[in-house]
């Protein structure tokens, strides 16, 4: 399958702009620098993005990011690719 950023009508966007959108968890590429273990199947509205140094946490812990992600939204998909290879995808309702 192909990766949302292999297609060049993406826009890139940023953590922050994810707030207040529902979205549900559909895959992810694991590793050291992310951490998606409290983030539930069903769907789930970002509510809060906070800035700790170089970490991001959405939702008080739901999903933790060691580093900014670059964010990519295309087609209902958002696409949350970290410099290290780890990526997150989610869908938009």
């Amino acid at each position: 399958m192909a990766t949302v950023e292999a297609h060049q009508d993406c826009s890139a966007t940023t953590a922050e702009q994810l707030l207040g959108r529902r979205v549900r968890y559909q895959k992810h590429k694991p590793g050291r620098h992310l951490s998606v273990e409290r983030l539930p199947k069903e769907s789930v509205q970002i509510e809060t993005v906070h800035r700790f140094g170089c970490r991001i946490v959405f939702n008080d812990g739901m999903i933790v990011m060691e580093n900014a992600p670059t964010v990519m939204e295309r087609g209902g998909r958002i696409a949350l690719l970290l410099a290290t290879g780890e990526e997150l995808y989610l869908l938009t309702e």
